[in-house]
């Protein structure tokens, strides 16, 4: 294949080729997570009454479903080699459990997200005929400093997992995101187009078990949610998922606030 001349069906073959590659070498990491991701959207279609939820709770189901999906997207990635894009879908995970949170157990929270959320329609509507005004600009920034995200965090964890977790766990996510050197991958699948598989089976591995990481902590997120919604019997396939999956990757701490009083404070292996 020339690659100095490739079209767009060459590129799908070096990405189904490393799709391929990388479903042999992590096996049983890829079996796992495709059965986690399943149960998670199964969680989500099988929640009974979801019409009848109050506002909070539909947001809160809203939220874990974006988050069902973008798991899904990042384990797509990462199969096909890509493993940057991936990990900036997993931090948009992330972020979002912790929103979760703050949004389920802290009222003056929820309430300024919810003034966000109506500015932010509204901005929508009245930039497109050019009268959104600074003032309103000002306001849905002043709304965003209120609760960042720092903070947030400060508020529901204590100040050791608060520091494990933002200087290291979100520290690494980060790092996708940013266009720095330390946001780029040179051994990925694609990039190296198809050549470097093996050299990079150790970054997949690793970026396979922070999926399966948040695909736990997004089901446990959920539990603490909507329990009271759920047959036992959901209860415990969902309980039996997030411990399989404990069992299976390096030690870690929970996203469950450690501050805040909830039906399920699952502890993983620590750190």
């Amino acid at each position: 294949m020339d690659k100095r001349n490739i079209d767009y069906k060459g590129l799908e073959g070096l990405y189904g080729a490393a799709r391929e590659g990388s479903g042999g070498i992590c096996k049983n990491e890829c079996a796992l997570l495709e059965e986690s991701i399943s149960a998670s959207f199964s969680m989500f279609f099988g929640l009974e009454g979801k019409e009848k939820l109050d506002g909070r709770s539909q947001y809160l189901l809203a939220l874990f479903y974006r988050n069902c999906i973008y798991l899904s997207a990042s384990y797509r990635l990462m199969r096909e080699g890509m493993l940057d894009p991936a990990g900036n879908n997993l931090r948009t995970v992330f972020e979002t459990i912790i929103w979760q949170y703050a949004y389920l157990t802290d009222d003056d929270i929820y309430s300024n997200y919810r003034e966000m959320a109506a500015l932010d329609d509204e901005k929508l509507r009245l930039i497109k005929d050019g009268n959104w005004s600074n003032t309103k600009e000002r306001a849905l920034e002043n709304l965003r400093r209120k609760y960042s995200f720092q903070k947030m965090m400060k508020a529901l964890y204590s100040k050791g997992h608060y520091e494990k977790f933002f200087y290291s766990q979100y520290w690494a996510f980060c790092q996708k995101s940013h266009s720095s050197i330390f946001g780029i991958n040179h051994n990925t699948p694609t990039m190296g187009m198809g050549t470097t598989l093996d050299a990079s089976a150790g970054e997949l591995r690793g970026n396979l078990s922070a999926a399966l990481y948040l695909c736990a902590e997004n089901l446990i997120c959920f539990l603490n949610c909507f329990s009271q919604q759920l047959s036992q019997e959901r209860i415990d396939s969902a309980l039996a998922m997030i411990n399989k999956i404990n069992r299976s990757i390096p030690p870690s701490l929970s996203l469950a606030p450690d501050t805040r009083a909830l039906p399920f404070q699952l502890t993983f292996r620590e750190v």
